[in-house]
């Protein structure tokens, strides 16, 4: 008689266990889904002028980063096999719509000048020319009464070799199809990096990045290029507790790319002491495409990448818009202060993945909060490592 009623004790507990948690687990995904992409749109809805409202949404988000490393890391629920579906239906159908979005635009494309400086620069380098010496940048960069030498490309080597294969033969509709690999490219390593603890955080993680309308409005109608910079700190990431002298590489590619994220990047994508000469290295030889250029020449390359970044003024979009220098100057010191301790935290043992994503959200932050504008555009340094974390925590135990 005991025999008999083991197994049907046992597949009720099986039961139990195989039936997809659809309750418990998607209610939470679609609950961290919309409170993500109103975070999203609340910063992108802040008028020019209103630079305080952006600060306090930024430190919003940042008040949220250590409860979202946290249950980044406690995953536990999961939606089933029926929510998985769904989870994949959701990708797919973002993932077409960003391509057919990518195609109209591509068709009829209206980018602004951080595209038209990239495709003046091809220009200029296929004709022989020096792009850094040229006029490639008739505003330079919104310095009034600028000196001819800060008339020059304002983005690094890496940025021209990046939109050169589509952006040459074809113009501003290249640019708008070279974002849609970089923009396709980032949403797959996201998924793979979360999916490391499920298939259904990956697909999680997907659907939150792919989802925020305001990304690909960026980068397929506007054209920009900050992604170019963004996605070698990604692979970076899913390197560092293996390969340090890789991590270094793609670091060092990044800021090959563009100033920033990739200089603040650097200091929380640090490996275990053991890596650390390796990750140094890395990164010297991922900055070997800026020597030919500033061997060439080497005045007008430091005036537009350096000078220009250490004097363009500060505008409309920023808090510091108005305020005395000391404001700014203070400002800044925290910052520093604020970075000098990321580094510490993470020089001193290096953390898991989840917090180590957490800390390289909150020290883009920090930089993007005292920076002379908060344009769009920089939204694009953050938000992805953002919704890596907020894919990860939809799935964390409550």
């Amino acid at each position: 008689m005991s025999g008999a009623a083991a197994p049907t004790v046992c597949c009720r507990e099986i039961g139990r266990s195989t039936k997809p948690a659809l309750v418990p687990a998607l209610p939470r995904i679609i609950g961290a889904w919309i409170a993500f992409s109103l975070a999203v749109w609340a910063l992108q809805e802040v008028p020019r002028g209103q630079g305080f409202v952006s600060l306090v949404l930024v430190l919003l988000v940042m008040a949220s980063l250590p409860w979202l490393a946290a249950n980044a890391r406690r995953h536990r629920a999961q939606p089933g096999s029926g929510g998985e579906r769904l989870l994949f239906a959701g990708v797919a159908l973002f993932a077409l719509g960003q391509i057919v979005f990518a195609i109209l635009r591509a068709l009829k494309p209206k980018v602004i000048d951080i595209a038209d400086t990239t495709l003046a620069a091809l220009g200029a380098l296929a004709r022989g020319g020096n792009p850094y010496a040229l006029p490639i940048d008739p505003m330079a960069g919104g310095i009034a009464n600028a000196a001819p030498l800060l008339h020059g490309y304002k983005y690094l080597p890496l940025m021209i070799a990046a939109y050169a294969p589509l952006g040459l033969p074809f113009g501003a509709p290249g640019i708008v199809l070279t974002n849609l690999l970089l923009h396709a490219a980032t949403a797959a390593l996201l998924g793979l990096l979360a999916a490391r603890t499920s298939r259904a955080a990956g697909l999680a993680v997907a659907l939150f990045y792919l989802s925020q309308a305001f990304l690909a409005h960026q980068l397929m109608t506007r054209g920009v290029n900050d992604l170019v910079a963004v996605l070698p700190l990604l692979a970076a990431l899913s390197l560092v507790e293996t390969r340090p002298g890789w991590t270094g590489f793609l670091v060092g590619l990044s800021i090959a790319a563009k100033l920033m994220p990739g200089l603040v990047a650097l200091i929380c994508l640090l490996p275990a002491p053991d890596g650390r000469a390796r990750y140094a290295g890395g990164i010297a030889l991922g900055l070997l495409p800026i020597l030919p250029f500033l061997v060439w020449g080497p005045e007008a390359f430091l005036a537009n990448i350096l000078l220009f970044n250490a004097i363009r003024p500060v505008d409309d979009t920023a808090w510091l818009y108005g305020l005395p220098a000391p404001a700014a100057i203070l400002a800044r010191g925290v910052a520093v202060v604020a970075l000098g301790a990321i580094a510490w935290r993470v020089a001193r043992q290096p953390p898991a993945l989840e917090q180590r994503c957490a800390l390289l959200v909150l020290a883009i932050l920090c930089v993007f909060a005292v920076g002379p504008d908060m344009h769009h555009n920089y939204y694009l340094w953050f938000i992805p490592p953002l919704a890596l974390l907020a894919g990860r925590a939809a799935l964390g135990e409550p």
